[in-house]
């Protein structure tokens, strides 16, 4: 069944767009190594203001042990000081599979 998560970052500071998509990519090999991921797509909107990931787990207990992976501590702390600062602002919706 599956179960899904859709992120989506957007770019207070347009200045900083180059930066934040590194650090959705270098985000993104590290999702791709952890375990219980199926799928991803890191996807950078027409307009360039947001960011949308869009991953699928083999279940919630995949997605909640990823999202405490020591993996991510390095980028975490970058992720959240923007947000701090208002430079980016971050959303996060899960699904379950209806089938």
């Amino acid at each position: 069944m599956g179960y899904f998560v859709v992120t989506r970052t957007f770019i207070e500071d347009p200045s900083l767009k180059d930066e934040v998509i590194a650090m959705s990519k270098e985000s993104a090999e590290i999702f791709k190594r952890q375990a219980g991921l199926i799928e991803m797509q890191a996807l950078l909107a027409e307009n360039e203001t947001h960011l949308s990931t869009y991953l699928v787990w083999e279940n919630q207990q995949s997605h909640l042990a990823c999202m405490e992976s020591k993996d991510f501590n390095n980028v975490t702390a970058q992720w959240t000081s923007f947000i701090k600062e208002g430079k980016i602002r971050f959303e996060l919706e899960t699904y379950q599979g209806l089938e």
